[in-house]
């Protein structure tokens, strides 16, 4: 049976984050809470070490990514990218799927990627901060955030340590407002959205974008009708089922690429045909998306800019480089025209 740094935690009875920290010496636990800890993973035969020690100086010219859906094909086609990006540069890459569920991302950051031990780890984070997360940015580990962003709240040094944390992520703003523009200009007014899950700040960042560029369009605010999904297919069906309940929408915008298919299938569940009853737009372009019936209009990630600038942020601090001399990377997106979008019918 492997024993995961979890299981010390309740065996402790201290939090996830604690055992991390204490294993790797870090001087904010007590020496006696430190004591138990030791003796804990020492008795249950824990062997990995903590984040802070597994991403040492030592070079093993290895990089983890942690992507939160690999069936979603954004994040397939992103891990492809950083995958060839970091081979230029000597490195593998070792890829791990947290499937959406924060207390699996924060095995893999403070276990299962330190067992193996990574140089450095890129993460794309299932939601706001994690315990995990908190404690390889207070240890000092080498990490950069990919795609999601994250919000911090409060002061002091644990705050600070996760402000520190490099961040590299799409800038969709002006294809957003090309999309808007788009749906203004064929004489949508009333338009729903899928959003993805509200509680993230992805979600609350996505869906402000989505409704300033409608409003900024022309768009009047309460005819922007929002529902919420969790990036995936069959949360993308029910949201859009949800919005035909409600007022009636001549053209929805889904969040993401999953979202988007989730909605071409509600909405041809219910007899209405792309573009003509309903115009459609998602965010994402996966590379079937353009032989759909009718192709996808989409907002398309910069995958390959992303993916370069993330590896060079982390192998930028691997070789010395402070993390408050690194700003954010923000490449921009690309609004790709196709045939989901038309003149609405009423």
């Amino acid at each position: 049976m492997v024993v995961r740094l979890r299981d010390v935690a309740a065996a402790a009875g201290v939090s996830d984050a604690t055992v991390s920290l204490a294993l790797a010496g870090n001087p904010r636990i007590s020496a006696a809470t430190a004591q138990r800890v030791i003796a804990v993973a020492n008795e249950l035969g824990y062997r990995p070490n903590s984040a802070a020690r597994a991403l040492r100086t030592e070079s093993t010219r290895s990089l983890g990514l942690i992507v939160s859906d690999v069936a979603n094909p954004f994040f397939g086609e992103l891990a492809g990218a950083v995958e060839r990006q970091a081979a230029r540069e000597g490195y593998s890459v070792i890829l791990c799927n947290s499937d959406e569920d924060a207390a699996r991302q924060d095995d893999y950051l403070l276990n299962m990627l330190a067992g193996s031990q990574v140089d450095g780890v890129l993460l794309v984070p299932t939601s706001s901060t994690t315990p995990g997360l908190r404690a390889v940015a207070a240890s000092g580990a080498k990490v950069v955030l990919l795609d999601r962003p994250i919000t911090v709240s409060g002061k002091g040094s644990a705050a600070d340590s996760l402000r520190a944390l490099p961040s590299v992520s799409s800038d969709s703003r002006r294809a957003l407002a090309e999309a808007a523009e788009l749906l203004t200009t064929l004489g949508h007014r009333r338009i729903g959205v899928v959003a993805p899950p509200l509680d993230t700040p992805l979600g609350r960042a996505r869906r402000k974008q989505i409704r300033d560029a409608l409003v900024d369009a022309g768009v009047r605010s309460r005819d922007i009708v929002v529902e919420e999904g969790d990036f995936r297919l069959d949360s993308g069906y029910r949201a859009t089922n949800r919005l035909l309940e409600r007022r009636r929408q001549t053209a929805i915008i889904a969040a993401d690429g999953p979202m988007g298919v989730g909605a071409l299938k509600a909405l041809r569940a219910r007899g209405l045909r792309v573009p003509h009853d309903m115009s459609l737009i998602c965010f994402d372009d996966a590379p079937w998306f353009d032989l759909f019936d009718p192709p996808l209009t989409t907002i398309a990630q910069p995958i390959e800019e992303l993916a370069k600038s993330a590896v060079a942020t982390i192998l930028a601090i691997l070789r010395g480089a402070s993390t408050a001399g690194l700003p954010a990377a923000h490449p921009e997106s690309r609004f790709i025209r196709r045939s989901s979008c038309g003149v609405p019918t009423e």
